[in-house]
């Protein structure tokens, strides 16, 4: 009967890869960004690995063990790695060793930082041990980007609040408490964000984990912002749209800027109407810019970035409502809400025109200040000026 079992769950699995669009011939690199969505899957993951002799395929099939708890999954996993071991690819010591025992002891806790304008953030989770002291597994996540970076430390209650301390005071970092559940589910999805993009991580993410926690991180989670306040309440407040942009004075919004080299595009695009050998009119000039930030806004906040942006915003009123300022936290959500229900990015959107305007306005102030530096400098001027400077005489 488990044989049977087994079968038909290979069966399930491969018609969900073939769903996926996984090909037969998919590597363990390929077949790692899809580990976890499925017990069915993993288990026809781990049939196919055990066919691959390498020890990439070793590799996953120790990831997927140690973060799966479906028995089906676990005698697959042993398996493939007996089918491994008969085709000359040894186990590593680490594989062969069992799996880290869970830390036993009192309720997890979640912390998490604030997102900054890159879409980074801290995450921690913290259990106190047995025998005094506690695990502190923290990890750098990125939103879309997935996770950059893990570690896991064992220390004291003490040292823990000191290096919090340090945070907020030295690099102006606040943690706020959050639900554990939570926090592992953000350090669980951005660890699958960056498999599927094939993107590095600094730590054994998989490995770490186990010794905090041996059941699976959630699925799936809403926003914990929905927790504390009402979605159709928001909604059914237009002032917190309209007064957004009030949001950037808070100073976990110090850093939400775009850089120059994003911002290039557009650049380019005004200082050529600028500098344009036509002589525009200021109302001319406007229209012309006005075309140029609904294009960036369209671009910057849509796509991949649309769905980013709104989940950072719910994110950021959930630090602000731990941090009592539920006003802020309402004007976030309303940002998010908005956002996830437009068709033209973060157009009419007033706190994305805010964040476009104010950045295009920063870097073009800067090449005016340049051009204005090369002018006294240089003897020589070009056409452009030379009609720019012709057309202000006229205006006179």
């Amino acid at each position: 009967m488990a044989k049977l079992d087994r079968d038909e769950s290979v069966r399930r699995g491969e018609a969900l890869l073939d769903e996926w669009h996984v090909g037969a011939d998919a590597d363990a690199g390929a077949l790692r960004a899809h580990v976890h969505r499925d017990p069915s899957a993993d288990v026809a993951i781990a049939a196919r690995l055990g066919a691959q002799p390498h020890d990439a395929s070793v590799a996953l099939l120790h990831e997927i063990e140690v973060r799966s708890a479906d028995k089906l999954v676990h005698k697959e996993v042993k398996r493939a790695l007996y089918r491994l071991e008969q085709r000359g690819i040894a186990r590593p010591a680490e594989i062969t060793a069992a799996a880290p025992a869970p830390l036993l002891g009192p309720q997890i806790e979640g912390y998490l930082s604030p997102i900054d304008g890159r879409g980074d953030q801290l995450v921690w989770l913290v259990r106190p041990l047995p025998g005094g002291g506690i695990a502190h597994l923290l990890a750098v996540i990125n939103d879309p980007e997935g996770m950059r970076d893990t570690a896991l430390h064992h220390t004291t209650r003490k040292a823990l609040r000191s290096a919090r301390q340090d945070l907020e005071t030295k690099h102006e970092i606040r943690l706020v408490d959050a639900d554990w559940r939570y926090c592992d589910f953000l350090m669980d999805r951005a660890f699958q964000w960056a498999g599927q993009r094939g993107t590095a991580i600094e730590g054994d993410y998989p490995g770490l984990r186990a010794q905090l926690v041996r059941t699976p991180a959630p699925g799936d989670l809403p926003a914990l912002i929905w927790s504390k306040l009402d979605a159709t309440a928001i909604a059914a407040e237009p002032t917190l749209l309209a007064t957004s942009p009030t949001l950037l004075e808070e100073k976990e919004f110090r850093t939400w800027f775009f850089d120059v080299e994003t911002l290039k595009p557009y650049l380019d695009e005004m200082l050529q109407v600028k500098d344009s050998p036509i002589v525009l009119s200021p109302a001319q000039q406007q229209e012309r810019f006005r075309t140029t930030i609904d294009h960036a806004l369209e671009e910057l906040f849509g796509g991949e970035r649309q769905a980013s942006y709104a989940r950072r915003l719910l994110l950021m009123a959930y630090v602000f409502a731990a941090t009592q300022r539920l006003d802020a936290a309402r004007r976030a959500c309303a940002v998010a809400v908005a956002l996830e229900q437009s068709t033209h990015g973060g157009r009419d959107v007033p706190l994305c025109e805010q964040l476009v305007r104010t950045s295009l306005a920063a870097f073009l102030q800067m090449a005016a200040e340049q051009e204005q530096e090369q002018v006294r400098s240089s003897l020589i001027m070009t056409p452009q000026q030379a009609a720019a400077q012709a057309a202000q005489q006229r205006r006179r």
